[in-house]
């Protein structure tokens, strides 16, 4: 079995099928154990550059770009560079455009109380959003306002500690407070679509 540079095999995204999977390995080495370290490479990089660009799931928005690297290979695209963090790069950096562009609706949503935002097909893929748009219509206004600002703009840390300024309290009381909200979120999402 494949290992990782850490010595544990390498996870695969999901929406990845196993084949596509075995696929994306092929094309980063041939051989097994190196693919799989190449792969977590990749891997921790991506998570750095979105982290680095601010993206709260930043784990998850490289399993997406592993995810769109895995189709268009299945499509027959080719890894020809010695080192193909270059190519995951680029689509990395379209991925980021699309969190952006979304937040930018949602604020915009959010600025002229058009809540919920219109659906987009990224959205219409994934019937997790639809559940967490349920959950979000249960909070009070209030507190789904809090959570939606605190979760959007370019640079988490200066649009947190202006929201926190807005609301007269400390960063780390605001931090509490958004901890307390999504709590109830993930306890909402748990109940799955359903309810």
């Amino acid at each position: 079995m494949t290992r990782g540079g850490n010595g544990k095999p390498p996870t695969k995204p999901r929406g990845l099928t196993h084949e596509e999977f075995e696929a994306l390995l092929a094309q980063l080495d041939a051989d097994r154990d190196r693919a799989g370290e190449r792969y977590e490479l990749i891997r921790r990089k991506l998570i750095r550059l979105f982290e680095w660009r601010g993206c709260d799931a930043a784990e998850e928005l490289a399993d997406e770009t592993f995810n769109r690297v895995a189709r268009k290979l299945k499509e027959g695209t080719k890894l020809r560079s010695s080192d193909p963090y270059s190519y995951f790069c680029g689509v990395a950096h379209l991925v980021y455009k699309e969190v952006l562009r979304k937040c930018s609706r949602e604020r915009r949503a959010l600025e002229t109380g058009g809540w919920p935002p219109p659906e987009t097909s990224f959205e219409a893929e994934n019937p997790h959003l639809e559940c967490l748009r349920r959950c979000l219509d249960r909070l009070p206004r209030d507190q789904r306002d809090l959570v939606l600002r605190y979760h959007q703009g370019g640079s988490h840390i200066q649009s947190r500690q202006a929201l926190a300024g807005d609301l007269g309290i400390p960063l780390n009381a605001l931090r509490i407070r958004v901890h307390r909200i999504r709590r109830k979120l993930e306890a909402c999402l748990d109940e799955g679509p359903a309810h």
